[in-house]
Order: C-alpha cells, then sequence, then structure tokens
C-alpha cells in the first residue's frame, strides 16, 4: 500500500515498485483511490467541489470506491499495489478522523507492506500547481498542513515513512531499501 497526501508521490512510487517487480517476473496490478470506476468518478467529482455537502460525498463515494475494490481484491491475481487506502481517513473532520481509521483499519485488510509517503506541504502545492487538472477541495496549504497532522497522528509502527520532500530519486531509493529488507525485492 501507498498512501500520503495529494501531491505526494504516491501514483509515481506506486508505478516505480510495480516496474521492480515486474521485472522480476511479477504480475503487478495498481489500484488507486479515487479511481476510474463510477463510484470513484462521482468522489473525484465532488473533490473538485466545495462546501460540507460536497466533501460528504466525495467521502462516502471515496468508502464505497474502496469497498468495491477490496471485494474485487479476491479475484486478483499477483500482487496487488493501493494507492490510497486508509490514510483517506486522515481528510475526514478531524474529530472523526481516530474513529474512521481505527474502523476501517479492523474491516479491511492490511497489506505486507504500508508505506506512508510524507511531504511538506508548500512542496506537495508546487507540485500540484505543476499538474494539469481541476484542484480539489483539500489542495491547498493551509489543508495539506491539517491533514497532514491528522495523517501523522494516525501511524503507527506498522507503517513505513517515506520523505518525499526532496526532488530526485533519493526517496525511492529508501523505498527500494525497504522493499529489499522485508524480501518484497
Amino acid at each position: 500500500m501507498v498512501d500520503g497526501l495529494d501531491g505526494c508521490g504516491k501514483d509515481t512510487h506506486a508505478r516505480k515498485i510495480a516496474g521492480l517487480l515486474e521485472a522480476r517476473g511479477n504480475s503487478v496490478t495498481i489500484v488507486s483511490h479515487p479511481s476510474s470506476r463510477r463510484f470513484g468518478r462521482i468522489s473525484k467529482a465532488s473533490l473538485q467541489r466545495s462546501g460540507k455537502v460536497s466533501r460528504l460525498w466525495a467521502t462516502l463515494f471515496y468508502i464505497a470506491d474502496v469497498l468495491v475494490s477490496v471485494r474485487r481484491l479476491r479475484r486478483q491475481e499477483g500482487t496487488v499495489i493501493f494507492v490510497r487506502y486508509l490514510m483517506g481517513a486522515a481528510y475526514l473532520p478531524k474529530p472523526l478522523a481516530p474513529s474512521g481509521y481505527n474502523f476501517f483499519r479492523s474491516l479491511l485488510p492490511f497489506p505486507d507492506v504500508a508505506l506512508f509517503i510524507d511531504i511538506d506541504p508548500k512542496v506537495a502545492i508546487r507540485r500540484i500547481e505543476e499538474r494539469d487538472y481541476t484542484r480539489e477541495m483539500f489542495e491547498t496549504e493551509e489543508k495539506l498542513t491539517e491533514v497532514r497532522k491528522v495523517a501523522k497522528s494516525l501511524l503507527h509502527g506498522e507503517w513505513l515513512v517515506i520523505d518525499n520532500s526532496i526532488d530526485g530519486e533519493e526517496p525511492f531509493r529508501e523505498v527500494e531499501r525497504i522493499l529489499r529488507e522485508k524480501s518484497i525485492l
């Protein structure tokens, strides 16, 4: 699992991990949330609006999207890399985040390796601004700072934290080192 804030490099790291695994003959599927399936599209569209109702819709459809992915997981062959999975709970209103995380942590399967890609919100915003798409409701420095604080409070010893605040390959070399240490590679 690769999780973290918007703009931290989750999808990039997932693709690089998949490349390493595929080079060793493994079959790899990347499942990113919100997905391109119906629930994921509704969640994504809601994230591109503002207000409490849009946040509620984004949350409900995100949860549904993840649950559909988990159900389909049973039919997947090989390695599955989930991108944005449990740390979506950090985007809940702050008082609900710990309960939401604990609920889904107890309900959903936990992966062999859980990577939290950490990033300074200023760097995340710079990277987000380089993208060519509609910004989402949480993609401001202020909101990413809040979400990062909540996410870090939810991290437990089972999470491996990678600082991706610097540009270049060094953060991914750390991921590769961890995967070798865990005998994944």
